[in-house]
């Protein structure tokens, strides 16, 4: 019983503490390249490059907060999939509606709906590139799509603190769910780091061991 709260409560820290530290690695990924086109073409040039023609991921990414806001039973007020003004490139207003357990879920959700969605956006983006012989330019559209799409798929202020807000709900939602399925994350990311290591994991009680 001890060791399943446990994992429960380790596992609700890493799902909680995953989304933002994705996105914000993700952020310092593409503040990287901007600074090294920069250096090339001059900031104006990047900025234009990372901000403008990737237009598709800037898309994305608010269709992703008006989606989640939406299917968790937020009422979606406006969306602005691309304008940019200033150093907001679009936007999108919803109003938390029910309870506050049903609001939590709609402002945590919303909130890191596109690194959340970018993540599986790109997943069957990248399995479909891999997949297809050709031709070279669906190839270099798929590329420009996974690339437009990862470096929109940060969380802004505005996403962290609307992710905050309804945090605390959605972690008690989460513990009790792994402490339903006595879900060990930590144990899962141990054998896969040890298993491409090629390192044995250690064996759990009762489970039979072979060794040669």
């Amino acid at each position: 019983m001890v060791e399943r709260l446990i994992h429960a409560a380790i596992s609700t820290g890493i799902i909680i503490l995953l989304v933002p530290v994705v996105g914000l690695l993700i952020e310092f990924i593409t503040e990287e390249i901007t600074k090294t086109l920069a250096k090339g073409v001059g900031i104006d040039t990047a900025l234009f490059i990372m901000n403008i023609l990737t237009f598709v991921g800037t898309i994305h990414h608010e269709l992703s907060h008006a989606l989640y806001a939406l299917i968790t039973g937020a009422k979606v007020t406006k969306i602005q999939v691309f304008k940019p003004e200033g150093n907001r490139l679009g936007y999108v207003s919803f109003i938390p509606r029910g309870n506050w357990f049903t609001k939590s879920i709609q402002l945590t959700m919303s909130g890191i709906a596109p690194t959340v969605q970018g993540f599986v956006s790109n997943y069957f983006l990248v399995m479909l590139f891999l997949a297809i012989p050709g031709p070279l330019w669906l190839k270099i559209i798929l590329g420009y799509i996974i690339f437009s799409i990862f470096i929109h798929s940060t969380m802004s202020g505005a996403d962290l603190k609307a992710a905050a807000k309804g945090l605390p709900f959605v972690a008690i939602l989460i513990f009790i769910i792994c402490f339903a399925f006595d879900v060990n994350l930590f144990g899962r990311f141990r054998d896969a780091y040890m298993s491409l290591a090629g390192l044995n994991a250690p064996a759990e009680a009762g489970q039979v061991t072979n060794v040669e």
